[in-house]
């Protein structure tokens, strides 16, 4: 009888640790989802505009190319890309999409969207070339066009109906980003005329977190009236160290010296490239180099006479400085 029971007491006893062991496991609490985010990368291709987005769906979106021999296909690998959901061109100038139809050979491309500004350059021509023969789903966007990827909007503000006058710059796509609490306006070259006609026609969609510096720090792109209206707390310039287009203008910089209590400027000829995270709340900024504060307030043509001071090439982060960057 003793050894019978035995074994079936033991059996017993595990049966009541195993339940009490899976009672306690349900009991704790268990880590919740990780929140996605939007990361933004804004490459360092030298002397012109292009940001990579990978959104918090998985999608990922380009602006811009950079011009032709940019390394931004390599950048584009680097980040883990592997089909680009959709690509914005903002306007026809080569420093923005002169590296566009390398990176449409290199990788899938789903849409693309293009200013629709006719502008009679062999690049501009092979770049709607290369759409075409791909077959890539291609559209024109206007002011108030909206395209949304999950929990992310993309919202257009210019080019109206009708292009404020005739230059490729204020015909520039000029899109905000919004992701949770937070928004991404990203400018392209929109000068003075494109700024006034968004002002007046939708000022209250202006407002941004981030906002990417039109025309690479030109004093036309950037200037208090466009700062107010926007609001951000992050600003950034992208063009090269040392570039002949005397990017950043000083009458931008002095703006922003003047607002450094509000907006932080980061720039890729002084830091590389430069990432930006958002959870949809909260924004973190990362930059491949670590530069003193006091330097983001340089003059294109004080960190031209530092680059050369310092012995180093000029032209190291620029690919085909003698074009102009408009």
């Amino acid at each position: 009888m003793r050894r019978t029971f035995r074994p079936i007491l033991i059996l017993l006893l595990l049966v009541v640790m195993l339940a009490a062991l899976i009672l306690i496991f349900r009991q704790r609490p268990q880590p919740g989802p990780t929140p996605a985010k939007l990361v933004a990368h804004f490459l360092d291709i030298g002397q012109g505009d292009s940001e990579l987005i990978d959104l918090p769906g998985g999608e990922t979106v380009l602006i811009d190319s950079g011009d032709r021999g940019a390394p931004t296909v390599d950048l584009l690998r680097k980040y883990g890309v592997k089909q680009i959901d959709l690509i914005i061109a903002t306007h026809p100038h080569s420093d923005h999409i002169g590296e566009m139809r390398d990176v449409m050979r290199s990788f899938k491309v789903k849409e693309f969207w293009d200013s629709g500004f006719n502008h009679p350059t062999m690049t501009y021509a092979d770049m709607l070339q290369e759409i075409r023969d791909q077959g890539i789903k291609f559209a024109t966007p206007r002011r108030g066009d909206v395209r949304k990827f999950g929990e992310v909007s993309l919202e257009v503000l210019n080019p109206a109906e009708q292009f404020v006058d005739e230059s490729p710059n204020d015909a520039s796509v000029v899109v905000r980003l919004t992701f949770g609490a937070r928004r991404f306006l990203f400018a392209g070259d929109a000068e003075i005329p494109a700024w006034g006609q968004m002002m007046a026609s939708a000022k209250d969609t202006l407002h941004a977190d981030v906002l990417k510096a039109a025309h690479h720090g030109s004093s036309n792109g950037t200037t208090r009236d466009v700062l107010d209206a926007v609001r951000p707390s992050i600003f950034t310039i992208s063009c090269a160290a040392g570039n002949d287009y005397h990017h950043p203008h000083p009458k931008v910089m002095r703006v922003l010296e003047e607002a450094r209590d509000q907006i932080k400027p980061y720039r890729t000829d002084l830091e590389g490239t430069i990432t930006v995270e958002c959870d949809g709340n909260s924004i973190e900024v990362t930059a491949d180099n670590q530069v003193a504060r006091e330097r983001l307030y340089l003059t294109g043509d004080e960190v031209a006479s530092t680059v050369a001071s310092d012995g180093r090439d000029a032209t190291r982060h620029s690919r085909r400085e003698g074009r102009r960057s408009r």
